[in-house]
Parts: C-alpha cells; sequence; structure tokens
C-alpha cells in the first residue's frame, strides 16, 4: 500500500498564503453562483450545543471546482474571559476521487475572511446605488472583517458608524482599521444611533438572549446584514420589503431545531445564489429596506480552503503529516 500524507496548516500558515480580500470576494461568489444554479451539495450543517454554545459539521462539495471538504467549528462566546479566541476550528480537504484526505487546516481565518466576503457580495447586489454609509454593531472579529470586505467591494463607501458594550473593543476597532481604510470611522454611542441613517448595516454582536435592534431605525433603501441570530425584533423580518438568505432550507432547519431569531421566519423571497445567477431580482428599487441573512454555507469555505491549499503548496508552506503506511490488520492479538 502506497504511504498516505496529508499536509497540516497552522492558522499562521494559512494567512501566509498572502490571499487578499478581493480574491476571497471573488471565489465566495462564484461558490454562490454554483449553488444558485444547483451544482454544488451543501447539506444543512448538524451541530451540538455545549454550554449554550454550538460546534458544527459543516460538508460541501463542489463539483465544477472539484473541491470537497468539511469544515468542524466552534463558537463560545465565554472564551474570551479565558484568554482565546470564541471561534476555532478545523478544516478537512478531500480528494474527489479518490476521498483521500489531502489536508487539514486552522479555519478561524477562513471563517472570518469568507463570512465578511459573504456580506460584500450580498452588497454588491442588494445595497442602493449611492449607499456611502455603513453602521456596524459589534466590534469584535465579525465587525472588522465585515468592514474590511465591504470596502474592497463598494469603493463609493465614505463613512462608517460602530457600535460596541465594551468601549475598548470599539477603541481598538478604530486603531485597527483607521489607518487602512479611506473611510472616516466614527464610534457611536448606541445601536439606534449606529443603525439610524446607515445605507448597509451589519449587526455582528453573537446571539443575543433577547431581540434588542427595531425596525422603525431601518431607514428607506437600507440593507440589513445580520451576521447571528435574535438581534432583531421578529416583526423587522417581516415588515421590510426583501428577506433573502443563502440558504433557504438550511435557515428553516436550524430556526426549528435550535432556534434562531424570535417568533417565525417571513415569506422567502429568494437565495443570494439566484439573484447573483439572474434567476430572481435582487434590489427592484432604491427605497426598498432589504434583510439578507446568510447562515453560512460549507461550500464557501471550502472553496476558499481549496485556493489556500493550491497556495501553500507553491510556497511549500506548512508540514506533512503521516495518516498511514500499511494495510490494516485483519485480526489483532
Amino acid at each position: 500500500m502506497k504511504r498516505i500524507e496529508l499536509l497540516y496548516l497552522s492558522q499562521e500558515d494559512v494567512i501566509a498564503t498572502a490571499m487578499t480580500m478581493p480574491e476571497t470576494i471573488a471565489v465566495v461568489e462564484d461558490a454562490l453562483r454554483e449553488h444558485g444554479l444547483g451544482e454544488t451539495e451543501n447539506p444543512p450543517k448538524p451541530g451540538v450545543h455545549p454550554a449554550n454554545a454550538f460546534i458544527h459539521a459543516m460538508p460541501g462539495y463542489l463539483p465544477r471546482k472539484r473541491a470537497a471538504g468539511l469544515k468542524w467549528v466552534s463558537s463560545f462566546s465565554g472564551n474570551t474571559g479565558l484568554g482565546i479566541p470564541p471561534v476555532m476550528g478545523l478544516l478537512i480537504l478531500n480528494d474527489v476521487q479518490t476521498g483521500q484526505p489531502l489536508a487539514v487546516m486552522d479555519c478561524r481565518w477562513i471563517t472570518a475572511m469568507r463570512t465578511g466576503a459573504v456580506s460584500a457580495v450580498a452588497a454588491r447586489y442588494l445595497a442602493a446605488q449611492n449607499a456611502n454609509t455603513v453602521g456596524i454593531v459589534g466590534a469584535g472579529i465579525q465587525g472588522r472583517y465585515n468592514l474590511l470586505a465591504l470596502a474592497a467591494a463598494l469603493p463609493g463607501l465614505e463613512r462608517v458608524r460602530v457600535f460596541d458594550i465594551h468601549p475598548q473593543t470599539a477603541d481598538g476597532f478604530v486603531a485597527a482599521l483607521d489607518g487602512q481604510l479611506k473611510l472616516r470611522i466614527e464610534i457611536g454611542q448606541s445601536p439606534q444611533e449606529v443603525i439610524q441613517g446607515a445605507d448597509i448595516i451589519v449587526t455582528a454582536t453573537g446571539r443575543l438572549d433577547r431581540p434588542i435592534f427595531k425596525e422603525q431605525w431601518i431607514g428607506p433603501g437600507a440593507l440589513v446584514l445580520p451576521i447571528h441570530h435574535r438581534g432583531w425584533e421578529n416583526e423587522t423580518l417581516h415588515k421590510v420589503d426583501q428577506f433573502i438568505t443563502d440558504d433557504w432550507r438550511q435557515l428553516n432547519l436550524a430556526h426549528e431545531k435550535v432556534g434562531g431569531f424570535d417568533g417565525p421566519l417571513p415569506q422567502r423571497h429568494t437565495e443570494l445564489g439566484e439573484i447573483i445567477t439572474g434567476q430572481k431580482p435582487g434590489r427592484e428599487n432604491e427605497r426598498q429596506r432589504i434583510i439578507d441573512f446568510n447562515y453560512g454555507l460549507a461550500i464557501e469555505d471550502v472553496a476558499v480552503a481549496g485556493e489556500i491549499y493550491t497556495r501553500a503548496k507553491a510556497r511549500e508552506l506548512g508540514r506533512m503529516l503521516p495518516l498511514m503506511e500499511a494495510e490494516l490488520p485483519y485480526a489483532t492479538d
């Protein structure tokens, strides 16, 4: 039997592949296009939920890209107090001809990048043409990566307002991004102040125990991009002009099984991939208020991981680990 090895990539190895945000946006948009055409396998993600948190298994397959894999990712908000990241996990890539594991890599950076990239893709198709102001509630990793992605996709943005319940986190947001982006970054004093008047609204607070964001705060023409459940009052989902998601079956199942938005989901308008492919309309006028909730598709992670794997091999990053060297014995003593 041939010796079987796989490539191990740490978080630092993944980052060292130097994949940019515009490149990530392009990869994610292509994966969503394939999803809209029905040419992927992306079953709803199963998970376990210890400590009021989650660990999700996310398998995905993109036949055209010849990429298949699984992300095993956790989100434990209490980890911050322990000095470890709230989001951690691994991503496994498999050969689509043999099933052989090709690589196992950190998925934290991939998750942050592709989540921001999905928001950027959504904004390209759903934001008002004159959108120039972003409001972000939650100045952590997702708030930061969402802004990086939106700035890369929408060069007309001029201003961002951000709020976080921890002032030091908001200050860190400004310190980290103020020199990187040609945007005026302001710290708001409340979620309402940040949301009202924003053309694009990102709520990246983590899962809240109760809804705190109100429908009246959303102005005409605004695009709302919730990153997590339970932030918005349920009536908001039904009063906006369009409610869009990345995968209706996955979102609906998650809502039924583990709870999501408070109250029932609204009628589905369409999925983001169907808008990208032109099968369904996105924004139809400049005053429509739109919510696009992207629950997260494994094919996005797998597509990005495939690019990371190719780059890592070319740059000789990571290290090879043995998986097996001999046939499995039929019996043991």
